[in-house]
C-alpha cells in the first residue's frame, strides 16, 4: 500500500510539474507573440507549483532525500547516529503533525468564508488541501524511512572508506 502511495505522490509531482511548465510556456507564447496575456495561467501555474512542492517533499521523505548533516553521523559511531537519526525524524513529525493540523484549519477557514479562485472557477479551499494531505503523507513516509534506517543502523558496521562514499554520494 505504501508502495502505491509513494507511485502516486510521485505521477501526481511530475504531473503538477508538466502543468506548470506548460501553462508558463503557453503564457509567454499568447504574451510575447500574440501579444495577449491570459489571465489564467498565471495562477494555474502557481498552484500547480505548490502542489509539486508539497508532494514532491513527501516523496522525497519516503526516498530519504531531505538535506541532512551526515557529518555528525556518521563522525561518533552506530550510537551517536541511531540518536541522531531518531532525534532528526521525530522532529521532522513533529512538524508535520504540526502543520496538518493547522493545514485543516486552513482549509475549513478557507471553505467556510467562501473564497474561490480570481480566474479559474475553483474553490480555493480545495487547492490548500495539499498542505495537510502532504504533511500526513510525508509524516508516514519519514516514520517508515526512520524504521528502515534504524534497522539498517543497528546491522552495520561501517568502515571510513564507507561512511565517506554515502557522504560523497549526498551531495
Amino acid at each position: 500500500m505504501l508502495r502505491f502511495l509513494k507511485q502516486i505522490e510521485k505521477f501526481a509531482s511530475i504531473l503538477m510539474l508538466s502543468i506548470m511548465c506548460f501553462c508558463i510556456t503557453l503564457q509567454v507564447f499568447f504574451r510575447n507573440v500574440l501579444s495577449n496575456a491570459l489571465e489564467w495561467p498565471e495562477e494555474v501555474s502557481r498552484y500547480a507549483f505548490l502542489c509539486a512542492v508539497f508532494l514532491g517533499a513527501s516523496f522525497a521523505a519516503a526516498e530519504g532525500r531531505h538535506l541532512e548533516i551526515s557529518v555528525l553521523k556518521n563522525l561518533f559511531g552506530r550510537t551517536v547516529k541511531l540518536a541522531v537519526t531518531l532525534i532528526s525524524a521525530a522532529a521532522t513529525v513533529v512538524f508535520c503533525g504540526i502543520m496538518c493540523v493547522w493545514g485543516v484549519r486552513l482549509v475549513e477557514f478557507i471553505r467556510e468564508s467562501g473564497q474561490t479562485a480570481s480566474s479559474i472557477p475553483l474553490d480555493m479551499y480545495l487547492l490548500y488541501v495539499v498542505v495537510p494531505v502532504s504533511m500526513a503523507l510525508m509524516a508516514v513516509n519519514t516514520v517508515r524511512y526512520t524504521l528502515e534506517s534504524v534497522r539498517k543502523i543497528r546491522r552495520e558496521t561501517a568502515s571510513a572508506e564507507d561512511i565517506y562514499k554515502e557522504m560523497s554520494s549526498s551531495w
